[in-house]
């Protein structure tokens, strides 16, 4: 049966709930600013979970990952350990069937968005905490990447439950 944006929307927050993690429903802040998201929620640290406004038939699972800006200086193409890091992470992503994409901020990289959807068809409590710990599994392997190529990347903030185990336990 197909759910209308609202059913996704409370279903999405029921089983967010579930999991005991702090969240906020940006979907006011949000909508201020653009017209493509048209609900979204901040779970965690870097957590966003997502409906666009162009897509009726999915939800957005995103984890953003934003670098301080003295690492950012070592995230150049001409950097040969960036140029591995970028390879392994591109092989990890398409092997687990996730997307990414590099965030900049104009020519400086200042982050990493790892990310997939949960087609609303079958969007249900194991499939949206299963696309959650996928999508959170691949963003910990790309920050392990990143911390064996470069020598003194920042360890991620170990306190995030919203990367750092199965929404499980």
């Amino acid at each position: 049966m197909v759910k209308t944006s609202e059913e996704m929307k409370s279903l999405v927050e029921d089983y967010i709930k579930i999991t005991n993690i702090k969240y906020e429903d940006q979907t006011e802040k949000v909508r201020e600013k653009s017209k493509v998201v048209e609900w979204q929620f901040h779970i965690g640290a870097n957590v966003i979970v997502s409906k666009n406004t162009n897509r009726d038939d999915r939800i957005q699972v995103n984890v953003n990952m934003r670098f301080p800006p003295e690492d950012a200086k070592l995230l150049v193409l001409k950097n040969p350990s960036f140029s591995k890091a970028i390879m392994e992470i591109s092989e990890i992503c398409t092997t687990c069937g996730v997307g990414h994409q590099w965030m900049k901020d104009k020519e400086d990289i200042i982050g990493l968005a790892i990310f997939s959807h949960v087609d609303e068809q079958i969007l249900d409590r194991i499939s949206f905490h299963n696309t959650w710990d996928n999508v959170a599994r691949v963003s910990g392997h790309a920050q392990k990447i990143l911390r064996a190529n470069f020598s003194g990347f920042p360890t991620p903030n170990t306190t995030d439950d919203t990367i750092d185990k199965s929404m499980y336990g």
